[in-house]
């Protein structure tokens, strides 16, 4: 259910026997109570729908005032001709504050207000875990304070520990608006040792997997053959270290700093949210090398793009979800193709290592942070060329592999016999 709607339904949550509704795609008024006569009258001219939301509260609250009024006297349908009759303009919001109403408000203060995060990330980071909470609160016996809100909400994700870390986080964040904006008492607050006491203590990370040069280049081969509109998106995303979402705010721009007229490709995507904001960027291609001392190779992106050359997959967006449904599709129970089976092969080759690496689509990405190491740049250029901190960076991205490890660690020192 949307928030919108858990926002219409929950007003009439303290009105015994009174349930909203949607009867045809109109907003329904429905009063139930056992051993008295059943009604239902339909609110003039509202649609069941997000852009009639506050004119149905506003007309549910007054006609619900004119019919407690009434105290059983009249029916419904003569209390809403007296509401109708009255004005034809929908009253003002009432003082009656609705936890749905709070999230709503929150939604709109992180999205349209604080530009913190973006929509997508509201709907599906937040919004399933607010949506549990309003749900919880709106039941007869509901939690009494805040910690017995998370300890409910968090039933809801018992399989999984992740997300109940992340419960303890939104709705620590949610409580503390609402106490804030709304003088919610401050018993509903959940505080940190409530957090620590019934979620999960944190798994430990997966370290995410970074392919070999020569991976990369031959499962792109792989895919080229299969569709060359898929292998040009995985060549933008390995060869530039890209997020996948970025693809889709790229454009061809002079170089700044290029005296002969060099053009590159600049990324005007802005992340926000998360561990911290994403500037705009010009981006550097960073090369592959087969081997150690083979000849660095890249691919003429810049120069197929500006030819409308460079065809990519036909998606509403790009984005890690949409590459996963192409990398993991099957058919039958089975990998559906050659690129699919090729794609479950890395991935179990890296999982059965001793260090249980994850392959996924962001190893591209981390594959072009280490690439970067490897030929010598410093960690702040990399940084940079990525589009995050070097805090972030060293957090969270891959710098070296085994490889680069064993290597610098190759010597020609004798060997002493033991005695």
């Amino acid at each position: 259910m949307p928030v919108w709607e858990m926002r219409l339904v929950s007003i009439s949550s303290k009105w015994p026997g009174w349930s909203i509704t949607n009867d045809k795609g109109y907003v329904c008024i429905r009063y139930r109570v056992a051993g008295q006569a059943r009604e239902q009258v339909n609110l003039p001219k509202l649609r069941y729908r997000e852009e009639d939301e506050e004119a149905a509260i506003n007309w549910s609250r007054r006609l619900y005032k004119v019919w407690s009024a009434a105290e059983g006297q009249r029916t419904l349908k003569e209390c809403l001709a007296e509401v109708k009759g009255s004005s034809d303009v929908p009253p003002e919001r009432g003082d009656e504050v609705t936890w749905a109403g709070i999230a709503a408000a929150m939604k709109e203060s992180k999205i349209e207000f604080g530009k913190q995060i973006k929509p997508q990330t509201w709907k599906t980071n937040w919004e399933p875990i607010l949506n549990e909470a309003v749900r919880v609160l709106g039941r007869r016996n509901k939690p009494a304070d805040g910690y017995e809100l998370l300890k409910a909400v968090l039933k809801n994700w018992a399989h999984a520990p992740t997300v109940q870390k992340e419960c303890g986080r939104y709705l620590a964040r949610f409580m503390e608006f609402a106490v804030r904006r709304y003088k919610v008492p401050r018993s509903w607050l959940i505080t940190q040792a409530d957090r620590d006491e019934l979620c999960p203590k944190r798994t430990r990370k997966r370290k995410k997997a970074v392919l070999e040069d020569a991976e990369i280049l031959d499962f792109i081969d792989l895919v080229q053959q299969e569709n060359p509109a898929w292998a040009n998106l995985f060549r933008l995303l390995a060869q530039y270290g890209l997020r996948p979402v970025e693809i889709q705010h790229l454009t061809v721009e002079p170089d700044p700093t290029s005296k002969t007229g060099e053009r590159v490709f600049y990324c005007s995507y802005e992340k926000v949210g998360g561990q911290e904001d994403t500037e705009p960027r010009y981006l550097r291609p960073m090369h592959f090398r087969r081997s150690e001392h083979d000849k660095p190779v890249q691919w003429p992106l810049v120069e197929a793009w500006e030819a409308g050359t460079l065809k990519l997959p036909d998606l509403k967006e790009f984005t890690g979800h949409a590459c996963n449904r192409y990398l993991h599709r099957k058919r039958n129970g089975k990998p559906a193709g050659p690129v699919q089976q090729r794609w479950k092969e890395l991935i179990d080759k890296y999982a059965a290592l001793p260090t249980k690496d994850w392959v996924r689509v962001y190893s591209l990405r981390d594959g072009f942070g280490v690439r970067c190491y490897r030929e010598g740049l410093e960690k702040t250029v990399i940084a940079d060329a990525m589009g995050h901190s070097l805090a972030v960076h060293e957090r969270s991205y891959r710098q070296i592999t085994e490889a680069i490890k064993a290597r610098a660690f190759e010597s020609d020192a004798e060997t002493i016999p033991l005695p």
